[in-house]
């Protein structure tokens, strides 16, 4: 039996590429005042990987950059995401998928997996290893206020984050069903040499991914460019986000 996508979009979560590169770029490149083309090449690329993956699932991506007025992506973390999230439903989508772009081992079986549980009216969350989440997915009961206000006041971008949200959604709207997997975010340099996520049919894309690492970290300042993500927080050294 055929699963009915149509109606379910992936939410992109992100900064634009150039919010991105100075939120996270590397402390040392910061005290020395350099230019940082490469790092925003690199923030680019991942959103064009997070992109692709959701097209290679069958599923329509909007960006928060694209939904989200120059002021509201100024504004508190959770505000922004509440935001992003009634906008991408109101594009006339009953079901959405929210994804940030730090986790490159997200899988397209994953979105599928998500994609299927909302259309069967399940709530999909999909929990990291630091206690965060790399994937959750709504539905317009969402538009409520009295959820979205709940969901905008969760403990966003720390490790409390993943059974909250949980809790949350269970409360507010019934059956949640967690992926099978638990998937890693960046920690340290290392990890973007580990695991399957340099393979596959988005080599093109990672290869490029990698080469950019390459040239703009090390194992020194690494910690502090690439292990802030947008669902949860790692208790590593890391220079300071422009968002609360």
């Amino acid at each position: 039996m055929s699963v009915n996508y149509s109606r379910t979009a992936v939410l992109l979560f992100t900064l634009s590429a150039r919010a991105e590169t100075i939120r996270k770029a590397p402390v040392a490149m910061r005290l020395r005042g350099r230019s940082q083309p490469k790092t925003q090449r690199l923030w680019e690329s991942l959103q064009q990987l997070a992109v692709a993956k959701a097209q290679a699932a069958g599923l329509p991506c909007l960006r928060s950059t694209t939904l989200l007025s120059s002021s509201e992506q100024s504004l508190p973390f959770g505000r922004q995401l509440r935001l992003a999230a009634t906008a991408a439903l109101r594009q006339g989508f009953d079901r959405i998928i929210v994804i940030g772009n730090d986790c490159p081992s997200l899988r397209v079986a994953d979105l599928r997996a998500a994609a299927g549980t909302l259309a069967e009216d399940g709530l999909p969350i999909g929990f990291d290893q630091r206690g965060g989440v790399f994937l959750f997915g709504l539905d317009r009961r969402f538009l409520t206020p009295a959820y979205a206000d709940s969901f905008e006041q969760l403990p966003w971008q720390t490790a409390r984050l993943g059974a909250a949200l949980q809790t949350l959604l269970e409360t507010s709207f019934g059956r949640v069903r967690p992926l099978a997997t638990v998937r890693a975010d960046w920690n340290k340099a290392a990890d973007v040499r580990t695991g399957t996520w340099l393979a596959g049919a988005f080599a093109w894309l990672t290869g490029r991914i990698g080469s950019l690492l390459d040239q703009t970290t090390s194992d020194v300042c690494f910690v502090a460019s690439f292990s802030l993500p947008f669902f949860s927080r790692s208790r590593s050294l890391r220079a300071p986000p422009v968002l609360s």
